[in-house]
């Protein structure tokens, strides 16, 4: 009696055993979609991120580039104003 109760025993353990790796199998597996979805999620969100940063660097150089070009507009208007200031005293010069 003694040895088919030890033998009852490991069959026991072992179902038991294998009872708890088919669960934690579950749990694993689980576990492991949720982390591959999480790191899905988290790559998605650094493109989505870096595009932002992209198109927000876009339209900072494309409104320096405007300040830029009506600076230089700017600047040709008063350098045609002196020029036509030196004109006109290089004409009073040669009336007199």
């Amino acid at each position: 009696m003694s040895g088919g109760l030890r033998i009852l025993i490991i069959l026991i353990v072992m179902f038991i055993g294998i009872y708890f790796y088919s669960i934690s199998y579950r749990y694993i597996r689980a576990a492991k979609e949720k982390k591959r979805k999480k790191e899905i999620l988290n790559k998605e969100e650094t493109f989505r991120q870096g595009k932002m940063k992209s198109q927000k660097d876009r339209e900072e150089k494309a409104w320096n580039a405007e300040l830029r070009r009506k600076e230089i507009k700017r600047q040709f208007k008063w350098l045609k104003g002196i020029n036509k200031d030196i004109k006109r005293k290089e004409e009073t010069l040669l009336d007199k």
